[in-house]
């Protein structure tokens, strides 16, 4: 596989370069190599029909604005009653810095990628995912708990550790 640290391309098309590179899904590794690390742009995290999930934000070092999503084939349930297919939270103090919240899975999958706030000419701001530099590397703490280490999409060059977070399945 390449890795594409020295290549002169940001992740997002790095990731497109990997994609021309092993065009069958099935056998095209979900990461690209970027100083020996496997980067990725969104988790698959594998979870049980039903269950909680906790999600804590640990650092953030940027001063652009950054959080992550959780998208699910099925529900997250607020604790408004609310039942809703993508979570989206920022890194922000207004917010909490940890949450949890019962999920309905309908096939055993939920969907994790960091999102940050890009400033447009004109001063228009637009929350993105996948786009320059964007991408993280997981920690795999055990087969519950997972730590990203994120770099946002404005970063000139990936910073890993612009953002971490981390999200545990409670079965």
């Amino acid at each position: 596989m390449t890795d594409y640290a020295h290549s002169g391309l940001v992740i997002q098309y790095a990731m497109l370069d990997h994609f021309k590179k092993f065009p069958d899904k099935n056998r095209r590794p979900p990461f690209i190599l970027w100083d020996g690390k496997q980067i990725f742009t969104a988790d698959r995290i594998p979870v049980p029909s039903k269950g909680r999930i906790r999600t804590e934000f640990i650092t953030s070092k940027s001063d652009t604005e950054q959080g992550f999503d959780l998208s699910i084939n099925g529900y997250l349930k607020l604790v408004n009653g609310e039942k809703i297919k993508t979570f989206r939270t920022w890194n922000d103090p207004r917010y909490e810095s940890a949450v949890e919240y019962p999920f309905m899975s309908k096939d055993g999958l939920i969907l994790a990628y960091n999102v940050y706030k890009m400033v447009y000419p004109g001063g228009q701001i637009v929350g993105e995912k996948w786009t320059g530099n964007a991408g993280f590397w997981i920690e795999v703490m055990n087969e519950n708990e997972r730590i990203y280490h994120c770099s946002h999409g404005m970063a000139i060059r990936p910073d890993f550790e612009s953002l971490v977070f981390r999200v545990t399945v409670q079965r």
